[in-house]
This record gives C-alpha cells, sequence and structure tokens, in this order.
C-alpha cells in the first residue's frame, strides 16, 4: 500500500499579511496543493490522507465543492481526510463528495475497511477549536487482516495533547499526524508530522512538504519530500566599518541570491557599520521578499580605532577573544559599550 500523507494545508490563509507578496503566497498555497494531487497521480499512490486544517477555517459550501472538484482529479488513490482546529466541524457546510473522498467526520475514533487495499484508516474530527483531553491514550486498531493507519490531529497542551510514547505501541502500522507545522519524524517509519504544505509564517522556517509513504508484507518506508515554492530564511550577514552603503547593499544582495532569490527572508546584519552610513532598504525590499531586516546587533564604529584605544582592556581582551565569532562579538559590544559614554559612538 502506498501513500502520500500532507497536513495543514491552510486553503484561503493569507500568510504575511499586508507584505507585497501576501495575495500571491496566498495562491501558491491552492497551486502547491494542485500539485500534490498531480503528485500523488504521478506515485500512483493508494491513498491521499489528510490530516486536519485543511481549510485555514471552517469552509464554506462553496470552498467544498472546490476542493471537491481538485481531489477529483486524481485518477487512482482514495482520499481520506479528517477536519483540524481551523476547519473543524460546524455543522453548518454539506461534506459531500462526488469524487471517491472520506471523511471521519465523527467526534468519536471511527474507521474505514477498504477491502481492495486491505487497509484500515481510523480517526475523528474536531468540532469546536479546542480540545484540551488527551483522545489517544487508548485507542487500538481493529483485529482485521489490514494495514492500520491512524489519522490524528493535536500535540499541544490545547488541541489534544499526545503521549507519543504511549502512542507507539498502540498496535496502528503508521500513524498520520496534523497540527504541528513544521516536519517531524517522532518514530522513523511509524509516526510522524508532514508539516504544513507550504510555510505560512517566518516562524516556520527550513524546507516543508508532505510524506511519501509505502508499507507492504517486505518493508514500511516513509520519506519526507520536499515541495514547498519558497521557504523562510535566516539570513545572518556580516558587515565591516570599512564597507560604502553600496558595498553593503550588494553584500546582501549577494547572499539573497546565493540562499534562493525565491524564498522570504528575515535578516541579521552583524559586526560593524560607520557611524556616518544612513542605509536605506527600499531597492532591496522591492527586489526580494524580505520580511525583516534586524540591525540591533550591528556595533557602529570603527572597530581597529576601537581595539587600539582600548587593547590592554576589557573591551580589548573581549574583541581579541571573539573576533572569529562576529554574532558573539556584536552582542559583547553592544553590551559593553552602552555602559561607558567614553565609548560610544
Amino acid at each position: 500500500m502506498k501513500f502520500i500523507h500532507a497536513a495543514d494545508i491552510h486553503l484561503g490563509a493569507e500568510p504575511d499579511k499586508g507584505k507585497s507578496w501576501s495575495g500571491e503566497r496566498k495562491k501558491e498555497i491552492y497551486s502547491t496543493f494542485e500539485r500534490l494531487i498531480q503528485e500523488t497521480n504521478e506515485q500512483k499512490a493508494d491513498f491521499l490522507f489528510l490530516c486536519g486544517d485543511i481549510f485555514h477555517k471552517p469552509p464554506t459550501t462553496q470552498e467544498l465543492r472546490e476542493l471537491d472538484y481538485m481531489l477529483g482529479k486524481l485518477h487512482t488513490a482514495k482520499t481520506v481526510m479528517i477536519a483540524g482546529n481551523h476547519d473543524h466541524m460546524t455543522g453548518q457546510s454539506a461534506y459531500e463528495f462526488c469524487s471517491d473522498v472520506y471523511l471521519l467526520g465523527d467526534r468519536e475514533l471511527s474507521y474505514l475497511f477498504f477491502p481492495d487495499e486491505k487497509t484500515c484508516v481510523y480517526g475523528f474530527s474536531y468540532w469546536e477549536r479546542e480540545i484540551r483531553e488527551e483522545r489517544f491514550r487508548d485507542v487500538k486498531p481493529q483485529d482485521i487482516d489490514a494495514v492500520h493507519v491512524l489519522l490524528a490531529h493535536g500535540g499541544d497542551a490545547g488541541h489534544i495533547p499526545i503521549d507519543y510514547e504511549h502512542l507507539k505501541w498502540s498496535g496502528f502500522d503508521y500513524i498520520a499526524l496534523g497540527h504541528i507545522h513544521k516536519p517531524q519524524i517522532i518514530y522513523e517509519d511509524l509516526m510522524a508530522y508532514p508539516g504544513s504544505l507550504e510555510p505560512l509564517d517566518a516562524t516556520e522556517t527550513g524546507q516543508h512538504g508532505y510524506l511519501l509513504g509505502e508499507i507492504t508484507e517486505e518493508k514500511q518506508i516513509i520519506t519526507f519530500v520536499p515541495f514547498a515554492q519558497r521557504c523562510y530564511q535566516e539570513a545572518e550577514i556580516v558587515i565591516y566599518d570599512t564597507m560604502s552603503a553600496g558595498e553593503i547593499y550588494d553584500t546582501i544582495r549577494t547572499e539573497l541570491i546565493r540562499m534562493g532569490a525565491e524564498n522570504l527572508f528575515q535578516i541579521r546584519l552583524l559586526g560593524y557599520i560607520d557611524p556616518d552610513i544612513q542605509l536605506d532598504f527600499a531597492d532591496l525590499y522591492d527586489e526580494f521578499r524580505i520580511v525583516s531586516i534586524d540591525m540591533d546587533h550591528l556595533t557602529y564604529g570603527d572597530y581597529d580605532e576601537i581595539y587600539e584605544t582600548n587593547k590592554d582592556n576589557l573591551i580589548g581582551i573581549v574583541m581579541e577573544k571573539l573576533k572569529d565569532n562576529p554574532e558573539a562579538l556584536s552582542y559583547a559590544m553592544k553590551a559593553l559599550l552602552s555602559t561607558t559614554d567614553e565609548f560610544r559612538k
């Protein structure tokens, strides 16, 4: 049995709202999900497991029709899904699908048996935004000769706390998790979060994608597949007091291109800067998707001059010891120089 496991799609979300690219990112969440459907076809998967928060908020009837239409493009895979805390069941929308989609929409654990694939899939849906009690401690698979897969959404105090070690021994062949937005393999080839398919805010750094799984009598392999169109990157860039403004801009530009100009950046500037330079990042903001530029770790002044003046005291000792660690040096110099008016620039 071959499957794709995805979660936390958040259709309808608008990442970095208010930024010039936020509308583009909203569309990319949809287009990446459509690519996932194509990928499911290309992988010739038997199942597409969607483990909650397919939508960013409880869906309207029209949004469900759009989902049904997209999933109707699957050639052979059956979709099995649950509702998470963001898209929890309300009873107001008609969860009716014409395509091969199965919603485990009950409040309590239920299961579906697919005899052709010899697979049982278990799960339940959220009917409110928060569920604080642990709900997976006593779950067990049915006594059926089949592959047993549990779909579960949660993992923090407000959204079904999960004792992973206890759940590990529950008897399921695979536990497909949702809710945590960063990919995590909890137990190799047994229990995992795919993370959000596209990153949704600047805290969700690193690669995002889906999990590809195959379970047979001979093997069980679960693999993370990067799939997002962009990712959030933290760029630490060291500058020096000998640099002109133009050189600083070009240094930043070169580093962002090296890291992938299509990505979204949080920039931290480290090192020393001439106090007479007034930086204007407007052109860089226009050229790249820059979420923020942090200059709090810069020391304003001439490094060599400060060192020569203070090489025999604590400041000079710290500068010599940390000269190969710009970030630590910036922190230390900011603290040291801020305590003595004599050294402030």
